[in-house]
Protein backbone atom coordinates (compact mmCIF):
# COMPACT_ATOMS: atom_id res chain seq x y z
CA UNK A 1 0.00 0.00 0.00
CA UNK A 2 1.24 3.20 -1.08
CA UNK A 3 1.38 5.87 1.78
CA UNK A 4 -0.87 8.90 1.57
CA UNK A 5 0.20 12.12 3.39
CA UNK A 6 -3.06 13.50 5.62
CA UNK A 7 -3.86 16.99 5.01
CA UNK A 8 -4.59 17.25 8.63
CA UNK A 9 -1.41 16.19 9.29
CA UNK A 10 -0.37 19.44 11.16
CA UNK A 11 -3.58 20.26 12.90
CA UNK A 12 -3.36 16.47 14.36
CA UNK A 13 -0.12 16.85 15.44
CA UNK A 14 -1.02 20.20 17.30
CA UNK A 15 -4.15 18.41 18.83
CA UNK A 16 -6.48 20.95 17.12
CA UNK A 17 -8.39 17.78 15.55
CA UNK A 18 -8.20 14.37 15.63
CA UNK A 19 -8.66 11.15 12.82
CA UNK A 20 -8.32 7.72 14.24
CA UNK A 21 -6.89 6.53 10.41
CA UNK A 22 -4.10 8.97 11.28
CA UNK A 23 -0.53 6.86 11.56
CA UNK A 24 2.40 9.70 13.16
CA UNK A 25 5.15 9.34 10.46
CA UNK A 26 7.68 12.17 11.07
CA UNK A 27 6.24 14.54 13.87
CA UNK A 28 9.97 16.30 13.12
CA UNK A 29 8.16 17.09 9.54
CA UNK A 30 4.51 17.15 11.00
CA UNK A 31 4.05 14.17 8.28
CA UNK A 32 1.04 11.61 9.33
CA UNK A 33 -0.39 9.11 7.00
CA UNK A 34 -3.89 7.86 6.46
CA UNK A 35 -4.04 3.59 6.83
CA UNK A 36 -7.48 3.71 5.20
CA UNK A 37 -6.02 6.18 2.24
CA UNK A 38 -8.05 4.09 -0.32
CA UNK A 39 -11.36 4.68 1.58
CA UNK A 40 -10.89 7.89 3.61
CA UNK A 41 -7.86 10.07 2.21
CA UNK A 42 -9.80 11.79 -0.91
CA UNK A 43 -12.97 12.97 1.32
CA UNK A 44 -9.96 14.56 3.22
CA UNK A 45 -8.32 16.48 0.80
CA UNK A 46 -12.01 17.51 -0.66
CA UNK A 47 -12.83 18.78 2.25
CA UNK A 48 -9.78 20.71 2.47
CA UNK A 49 -10.53 21.93 -0.88
CA UNK A 50 -14.29 23.12 -0.42
CA UNK A 51 -12.35 24.85 3.10
CA UNK A 52 -9.71 26.78 1.12
CA UNK A 53 -12.40 27.76 -1.94
CA UNK A 54 -15.15 29.23 0.96
CA UNK A 55 -12.51 31.29 2.72
CA UNK A 56 -11.28 32.49 -0.36
CA UNK A 57 -12.76 36.38 0.34
CA UNK A 58 -12.30 36.01 4.08
CA UNK A 59 -8.52 35.61 3.50
CA UNK A 60 -8.00 37.60 0.86
CA UNK A 61 -6.90 35.16 -1.69
CA UNK A 62 -7.61 35.72 -5.59
CA UNK A 63 -8.15 32.62 -7.72
CA UNK A 64 -4.76 32.76 -9.01
CA UNK A 65 -2.67 32.40 -5.72
CA UNK A 66 -1.65 28.81 -4.78
CA UNK A 67 1.05 28.41 -2.68
CA UNK A 68 -0.84 29.40 1.29
CA UNK A 69 1.40 30.13 4.16
CA UNK A 70 1.15 28.49 7.33
CA UNK A 71 -1.07 30.12 9.18
CA UNK A 72 -3.55 30.68 5.98
CA UNK A 73 -3.29 27.07 6.00
CA UNK A 74 -3.89 26.30 9.56
CA UNK A 75 -7.07 29.17 9.76
CA UNK A 76 -8.42 27.21 6.96
CA UNK A 77 -7.95 23.58 8.21
CA UNK A 78 -8.88 23.94 11.77
CA UNK A 79 -10.94 26.93 11.63
CA UNK A 80 -12.95 25.14 9.23
CA UNK A 81 -12.93 21.88 11.40
CA UNK A 82 -14.25 24.08 14.61
CA UNK A 83 -16.78 26.15 12.78
CA UNK A 84 -18.24 23.25 11.92
CA UNK A 85 -18.09 21.57 14.73
CA UNK A 86 -19.62 24.97 16.26
CA UNK A 87 -22.68 24.44 13.92
CA UNK A 88 -23.58 20.88 13.85
CA UNK A 89 -22.28 19.90 17.73
CA UNK A 90 -22.74 20.96 21.37
CA UNK A 91 -19.63 19.13 21.93
CA UNK A 92 -17.73 22.06 21.68
CA UNK A 93 -15.12 21.09 24.69
CA UNK A 94 -14.02 18.13 22.64
CA UNK A 95 -11.44 18.07 19.74
CA UNK A 96 -13.51 17.59 16.76
CA UNK A 97 -12.86 14.17 14.65
CA UNK A 98 -12.33 15.11 11.32
CA UNK A 99 -14.73 12.23 9.67
CA UNK A 100 -16.86 12.46 12.09
CA UNK A 101 -17.67 15.83 11.62
CA UNK A 102 -17.38 15.86 8.08
CA UNK A 103 -20.05 12.76 8.12
CA UNK A 104 -22.28 14.74 10.65
CA UNK A 105 -22.42 17.38 7.87
CA UNK A 106 -23.36 14.93 4.66
CA UNK A 107 -25.92 13.80 7.39
CA UNK A 108 -27.56 17.20 8.08
CA UNK A 109 -26.73 18.87 4.53
CA UNK A 110 -26.86 16.02 1.91
CA UNK A 111 -23.33 16.83 1.03
CA UNK A 112 -20.29 19.15 2.31
CA UNK A 113 -20.48 21.92 -0.46
CA UNK A 114 -24.22 22.37 0.80
CA UNK A 115 -22.92 23.43 4.75
CA UNK A 116 -23.61 26.80 5.50
CA UNK A 117 -20.17 28.10 5.48
CA UNK A 118 -21.42 31.90 5.68
CA UNK A 119 -21.64 31.32 9.40
CA UNK A 120 -18.14 29.55 9.99
CA UNK A 121 -15.96 32.48 7.74
CA UNK A 122 -15.90 33.96 11.31
CA UNK A 123 -14.11 30.66 12.75
CA UNK A 124 -12.00 30.97 9.89
CA UNK A 125 -10.68 34.36 10.25
CA UNK A 126 -10.31 34.18 13.81
CA UNK A 127 -8.10 30.88 14.33
CA UNK A 128 -4.97 31.27 16.06
CA UNK A 129 -2.79 28.22 16.29
CA UNK A 130 -1.10 30.10 19.14
CA UNK A 131 -4.08 29.35 22.07
CA UNK A 132 -2.94 26.48 23.85
CA UNK A 133 -5.69 23.26 23.25
CA UNK A 134 -6.18 19.59 25.50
Amino acid sequence: MIKTLCPFSKPIIGNWCKCQYANLDDRCAGKMTCLQADDYISDCYDLVDVFKEQSRFILGLNQHEQALTHMQLMKIRCGGLLGMQRILSDQLDEVPDVLGVKHLAEQKYGDVSNFPFNEIVRDIKDFTHRKKRG
